[in-house]
């Protein structure tokens, strides 16, 4: 989807300085104020070193196509000393500042940070032009920070030396098969009832020769997982996390064609872009656990409607019903194809990525046989 951005100032990007400095004098400097004036200088020196650190301001643009206004994201974190790098294949974008690392996907609503999820879903990354853009919600809750708009730009403070930690030390380069399965015991099944499939194409690391890519997660379809499926089968969350994405508004593919147009980008490119896979997983419900480990619900059907971001949910939470979305069956209409795809992440890593697939395919006989 083309954005045009309408620039709202051309003032550049300034470090924003002297929030409290003195007035401009004129007139006689005599011995009744020189004394004020030499305590108003110094006060002024104090926090003009202060807010050096910490005040910043940013020209400001408007993403005319979402009504949003944003910022240059590139500028923001050389701005407050961090580092960035983006990807502009992959439309994504990483920022490192003080103790924590982010992460986002163009039209992706969650914010990675330090490997866990976290549900904003107002903070957006856009890019135009091969340039990186981040809505002015990431100061606020990315960042942590207070900012305000003034005319054409905004004013910023970030403190990042008080931000708590977030994220832990785990890896999942660091365990066995046997650990990983004692790792992840506290999920129950997703489908009540069903069994990890058997067939090798369901499974982590399959060849998706389609995209040009790997199949991420595990399949559950009623053929291979020894239960009914049909767009009335529940999905539960597993066990105690928080909601961090519900697709509410999920909007599917027009057509066919403009699916095949983003299998050509994939083509093109040899591997499936970060924001391709995404809409190819349609509807979606992400839900982050403890220890950094996230899962990702997709092509569900239907979303019960009383499901809220940041909800708190367990094992017998419903959080959503098998669909198809996403898929070139859902564009065909009707049932086909119904299945749920289940991705699981540790600390933003898929947890199967240590293992070749034998040692994936036990790990998930073991979990959910």
């Amino acid at each position: 989807m083309n954005r045009i951005l309408t620039c709202l100032s051309a003032a550049g990007c300034l470090i924003f300085i002297g929030a409290c400095g003195s007035e401009e004098t004129t007139g006689n400097n005599d011995g009744k104020n020189s004394h004020n004036q030499s305590s108003q200088h110094k006060d002024a020196e104090t926090d003009n070193e202060e807010n050096e650190k910490h005040a910043n301001t940013l020209e400001v643009v408007e993403v005319s196509s979402q009504d949003e206004k944003a910022v240059a994201f590139e500028d923001l974190i050389e701005e407050i000393n961090g580092e960035f790098d983006y990807d502009t294949v992959n439309k994504t974008a990483r920022a490192a500042v003080g103790n924590r690392e982010f992460y986002m996907v163009e039209d992706v609503p969650v914010v990675e940070v330090n490997g866990q999820y976290l549900p904003y879903d107002d903070v957006q990354l856009f890019f135009e032009e091969e340039t990186p853009y981040v809505s002015l919600a990431f100061l606020e809750k990315g960042l942590e920070g207070d900012y305000q708009l003034e005319e054409n730009n905004v004013n910023f403070t970030i403190e990042h030396e008080e931000w708590e930690e977030i994220g832990n030390d785990i890896s999942i380069h660091d365990k066995s098969p046997a650990e990983m399965v004692d790792f992840l015991s506290f999920l129950e099944r997703p489908i009540e009832g069903a069994s990890v499939s058997t067939v090798e194409s369901h499974l982590p690391g399959a060849p998706r020769d389609y995209r040009n890519g790997k199949h991420e997660g595990i399949d559950y379809y009623d053929y291979s997982s020894g239960v009914e499926i049909t767009t009335d089968t529940q999905i539960f969350a597993m066990a105690e996390g928080t909601v961090v994405r519900v697709d509410h508004d999920f909007e599917e593919y027009d057509s066919h064609e403009e699916r095949n147009e983003e299998l050509e980008k994939a083509a093109e490119v040899g591997f499936t872009p970060e924001y391709i896979l995404d809409r190819l997983r349609g509807m979606q419900v992400w839900v982050q656990y403890q220890d950094g480990v996230m899962i990702r619900f997709a092509h569900l059907d239907s979303i019960p409607d009383e499901l809220e971001l940041g909800e708190k949910v367990n094992e017998e939470t419903v959080i959503g019903y098998v669909g198809n979305t996403g898929t070139s069956d859902s564009l065909n209409g009707g049932d086909g194809g119904l299945h749920l795809h289940k991705d699981l992440l540790i600390n933003g890593e898929l947890f199967w990525e240590p293992y070749d697939l034998e040692e994936t395919a036990a790990i998930l006989y073991d979990l959910w046989p």
